[in-house]
């Protein structure tokens, strides 16, 4: 079973944070130092730390990961995103294989059983349209 708690409470800058990434020199660790380099201050920045981890971006302690690398060549990105989507997100694929295509309503359903109930309806919220916002951003025709 496999289904990332991480999520944004915005998802506006969710693109531009992801080009930053490609075009930063890549950080030992990823830390909220690093997101300020890459002008990504606010205290809801940090949580993209927390969305890297799920994304598998990062190990626990931060430290970038060979997907992480893969992510870095532009040509492929949206495919490692699309993949590290469906790993991060795999009990919401199990459900549906075409999860990217789900409605924000629908994903938040699937997620309220995913999750027994257990996360508030903010949460569950939150954390759809992280996945909704990522999954817009992948590329999935490409294998």
């Amino acid at each position: 079973m496999a289904l990332t708690n991480a999520y944004l409470v915005t998802t506006k800058n969710l693109d531009a944070f992801l080009n930053a990434l490609r075009s930063a020199k890549a950080p030992e660790r990823f830390t909220s130092k690093f997101l300020a380099q890459l002008d990504f201050s606010s205290s809801n920045d940090r949580l993209f730390i927390g969305v890297l981890k799920g994304l598998g971006f990062s190990d626990e302690s931060g430290t970038p990961t060979p997907r992480y690398y893969q992510f870095l060549d532009q040509t492929q990105s949206g495919r490692i995103l699309a993949d590290a989507l469906r790993e991060a997100y795999e009990d919401l694929f199990a459900i549906n294989t075409k999860a990217q295509e789900m409605s924000v309503e629908e994903i938040k359903n699937k997620l309220k059983t995913l999750t027994l109930g257990h996360k508030s309806e903010n949460v569950i919220g939150l954390m759809a349209n992280t996945f909704k916002a990522l999954a817009e951003l992948a590329d999935w025709e490409t294998r």
